[in-house]
């Protein structure tokens, strides 16, 4: 199991807000070396599995809505040429 499968399984919508928040705003998450990036390589990972979780959520609450979203993503046209 992922690791961004079991930050969903164990925690809300809410929850998962509230720990990406509390790691963008600790200091110790911060690159400091210099170059692009803003959070070292271990908060980058766990943003990205937070943010994956997240996405998890969304797309049950869209599917408990009656608009899922299809498994092969979004093809960007709506029309036949």
């Amino acid at each position: 199991m992922t690791t961004a499968l079991s930050l969903y399984k164990k925690h809300n919508q809410t929850e998962l807000l509230h720990m990406q928040a509390s790691i963008e705003a600790d200091p110790a998450c911060r690159n400091t070396k210099g170059g692009i990036h803003l959070y070292e390589p271990r908060a980058r990972r766990k943003l990205s599995d937070i943010a994956q979780a997240i996405t998890f959520h969304l797309a049950d609450r869209r599917a408990e809505a009656g608009r899922p979203v299809p498994a092969d993503g979004y093809s960007g046209r709506n029309q036949n040429r």
